[in-house]
């Protein structure tokens, strides 16, 4: 990648529920030939999200947008194409103490980590992806405390919003940002996140805030939407976040993406 180019604006995008449909598994066509118009623009293109975009769940969908930059695992990890600008580990001390909490609330939670699920109460995790997602990942699991000698940048809680309340109220020092459905949660270190990330590209890149737009549906994109100059929430957007976006699109599968970039004359 050239870091002398000079972008006219940065456009971040969530993936899940925001560019990749759940009822198809397929990311909208209309939404793809927008992010193609942007980098045409000038415009800077970046996927942002809570996965781990680079493992066999994902990366084919990063493959398929091939951003300019990358802000994954709630932005604990920021990557140009080129290289990796930003790497944050939790802290071990605070990730023990989570994991026995866990494990003693039979609260399940974990992280996938080279196709590997460390996870607390993993029986659980299975009724998740059944009830949530609807598809059977085929997960091999492995014991959570290995987590603490692995790179373990953001954890999964898959379980409900009280639990989450709970996870939260014991650690404030962590992040946790419940799902779209209010069931599940991603989990991490309370300093990083989608903003910051979209803050150290731009720092970056010379980008100013003042010319960059993201787009969300979920509460891990709350402060993502807050911080850019221009936040937009999908129609099928929880209601917390629409409140909190400067402007409310139309639904994934109603060309929702493609609607608002035309909207700003992004495209």
């Amino acid at each position: 990648m050239d870091n002398n180019k000079k972008y006219k604006g940065l456009v971040a995008f969530d993936l899940d529920h925001t560019l990749l449909d759940h009822n198809t598994w397929k990311i909208t066509p209309s939404a793809m030939d927008g992010i193609e118009m942007l980098k045409q623009n000038g415009y800077l293109v970046a996927i942002a999200s809570g996965r781990d975009m680079k493992n066999l769940m994902s990366i084919k969908y990063l493959r398929e947008v091939n951003p300019d930059a990358l802000i994954h695992m709630n932005g604990t990890m920021v990557e140009l194409r080129d290289r990796v600008l930003m790497d944050r580990c939790m802290d071990k001390e605070l990730l023990k103490r989570v994991l026995d909490f866990c494990e003693k609330e039979q609260l399940p939670i974990g992280a996938r980590i080279d196709e590997i699920d460390y996870f607390c109460h993993p029986d659980k995790v299975l009724s998740f992806d059944a009830g949530y997602y609807g598809v059977d990942f085929k997960r091999h699991f492995d014991d959570p405390e290995k987590l603490l000698k692995l790179p373990t940048r953001a954890l999964a809680y898959y379980g409900d919003r009280d639990g989450g309340r709970e996870l939260q109220y014991e650690f404030p020092e962590l992040k946790v940002m419940m799902f779209s459905k209010n069931f599940g949660a991603d989990v991490v270190e309370a300093e990083y996140s989608k903003a910051e990330g979209i803050k150290r590209l731009c720092v970056h890149f010379g980008i100013s805030l003042e010319d960059t737009y993201a787009f969300g549906d979920s509460l891990n994109d709350l402060e993502m939407l807050e911080k850019v100059k221009v936040g937009i929430a999908m129609g099928n957007a929880v209601e917390e976040t629409k409140k909190s976006a400067d402007y409310v699109t139309d639904d994934i599968d109603k060309d929702g993406i493609s609607k608002a970039l035309k909207h700003f004359g992004l495209i």
